[in-house]
Formats: C-alpha cells, structure tokens, sequence
C-alpha cells in the first residue's frame, strides 16, 4: 500500500498539527511506502509533482477539513491518482465554523472526501449531516516515551533544571497567547506552587502575557525541547486551561501528562470527554475557580490512574487502526453509513 500523507512538517515537533503528522507517519512507514507532503509548498508545482509520481492508494490530509483541503484533494484525485481513495482528519474545533456556513454545507457534499476521522461528536453529526462518511479515530501518545518517574528521578531532573524541589510543580505545554486561557497560572503560582510553562516559537508570543507571568513568579522556557519528556517527569501536575478553538481536539500535551500518571486538570475539551472518564486523576474544570479548587483537591489525592486510562490510545495502536481503516477503504468492505 502506498500512502501519501498531506500535512505540517519540519525539524522541531513544536506544534500539534506536525507532531500529528510526523508520528502517524513514523507508525505507517514501519510497513507501508509513505510519502510525506508539505501543504505548505501547495501553490508549488514540485508539491504535485511529487504525488503525481508517486501514484498512491492514499491521500491522507492530516490537519482539519477546510474549503482548500477538500479542493485540494478533489484536485490530487483529477491530478495525480484517479483511483486513490481520500481522507481527512478533523484534528481541530475551527473547522466546525466553516460547516456552520449555509453556502459551503451545500458546497462541500460536491467535492468530499471518501472518509473523514473525527475526534469529536459533533464534528461527527454535522459532516455527517451534509453526507460524509465518518469513523472516529484518536490522537495517540508515545506511552514508552513517557512514563511515570521516580521520587528520585524527579528530583535528579529539578536539580538539573534548577527548580526548588520542595515545591508543587505545576506544569502547561503550549503557547503564550492570550486566547489560551494562561492568565490563570497568576493565580496558581504561590510560595508552595511554582509553575512552570514551556512555549515555542512556532506562534508569536504575547510579550505583556509573557511579562505579567515571569513577574507573578512563573517559570517560562519559550523553546523546544529535544528532550520534553524529562519536563514532564520533574512535575507533580498538568494544567490545562486552553478554551475551544485554541487547541486540537484531542491535546498532545495532556495525552503525554497522563501517561507519565500526572494528575490532570483541563476544560472540557471535546476530544478529551469523548476518550477519557472523569475522575481518578483526571479532572475537566468549568471556570476558573474550578481550576484553583481542583488543585488543591489533588495535592491530597494519590489514587491516580491517568496512565491506564491512556494506554489503549499509544500511537501503535492508533497507528494499527489506521491501517485497518485505509485496507477497508481500498477494498470497499467499509460499511457506509
């Protein structure tokens, strides 16, 4: 099977979407011929070129279904492989503004895909609505990558790092932009707490939201991490307080907190509700308040169980229902709904 994986790629996993992108592609590759494709070189011709000669059974595009994703796949299908069967996964809320448009939900039915991978449920009732074929699939983590660390681990990595090792370690991955919901950590950060957040440089940062956590006395690496894991393992918590639209459906970086067993505190993120149970370890927030309750409730609590919860969700899992799903498609033994 040849597999031709549209999507976000580059050196440095500093984002969702090419995190994504880079591990199915990894999973794929230990069996199949994957070809990777920027769709950031789109308006290239060397960007069609490349599927063109390739002739894949497969064109995955692997960020969310827009207006140009499905144009562009209907065109690599004229294009380049007339038998190739197309997918899309829906990794990201803002898609669900474009369905909402009268003229594009007429539009769209036109020009769909084979299979779209849905994270959420009402992704999946509303593509369904305007006839598209849809099967759920999650987000995966790397569950022999990040794992639950030792008391004297832990405190190896603070003294490596720097950070008071008698403190509660709160920690958030992701961003610094003021729609993220951040402002949050000004409140979580005491004598007892510090908090430590790591960004990058894939968005802009907001300079007055950066300034206004360092001085209420959080720790902020805006950088990438080679090693990211050794982060996570020096915590004693993750908090994420990121509001919709402003993260995939399923969050990369809570996937990866829960499998090292952190207790998790996040809003209720569809992708999140539909996977994981509240509870023993895991816990959704609806305001703020909530935030600053929970982790107190936590500090006490030793019944965490997060990383069993995610352990059917490793990216081989994941990697080996995608291949079902792709097999099914190929031979039309998919039942249609």
């Amino acid at each position: 099977m040849k597999i031709c994986l549209l999507g976000e790629y580059g050196s440095e996993l500093d984002e969702g979407f090419k995190n994504v992108a880079s591990t199915v592609s990894s999973e794929l590759s230990k069996k199949y011929d994957v070809l990777n494709v920027n769709v950031k070189e789109i308006f290239s011709t060397h960007f069609w070129k490349q599927i063109r000669d390739f002739k894949p059974h497969i064109i995955h595009y692997l960020t969310a279904p827009t207006l140009s994703s499905f144009v562009a796949l209907r065109i690599a299908k004229i294009y380049c492989n007339k038998d190739a069967k197309l997918v899309i996964s829906s990794l990201h809320p803002y898609c669900l503004k474009l369905l909402r448009n009268p003229v594009l939900k007429t539009f769209i039915p036109l020009i769909k895909p084979d299979l779209i991978l849905t994270q959420s449920h009402e992704s999946e009732v509303i593509f369904k609505e305007i006839g598209c074929n849809t099967e759920f699939l999650p987000n995966g983590v790397d569950t022999e990558r990040f794992v639950p660390a030792s008391a004297k681990i832990k405190e190896e990595l603070r003294e490596k790092y720097g950070i008071d090792k008698k403190k509660f370690v709160i920690l958030h991955v992701g961003h610094i932009k003021e729609t993220r919901g951040i402002r949050i950590f000004n409140r979580l950060q005491d004598k007892t707490n510090q908090v430590i957040i790591v960004g990058s440089s894939y968005f802009r940062t907001d300079e007055n939201l950066y300034q206004e956590l360092i001085n209420s006395g959080c720790i902020i690496w805006n950088r990438y991490f080679e090693n990211i894991e050794e982060v996570y393992a020096l915590a004693d918590c993750y908090v994420f307080p990121v509001m919709r639209d402003d993260s995939i459906f399923m969050p990369l970086s809570v996937m990866e907190a829960m499998s090292c067993n952190l207790p998790v505190i996040s809003t209720k993120y569809e992708g999140l509700t539909k996977a994981f149970e509240e509870g023993d370890g895991l816990f959704f927030a609806k305001s703020e308040e909530d935030f600053v309750n929970l982790l107190k409730k936590i500090k006490n609590d030793t019944n965490i169980k997060n990383r069993e919860k995610v352990l059917p969700y490793s990216w081989e899992a994941v990697g080996k229902k995608l291949e079902e799903i792709y097999f099914k498609l190929i031979s039309g033994d998919r039942n249609e709904d």
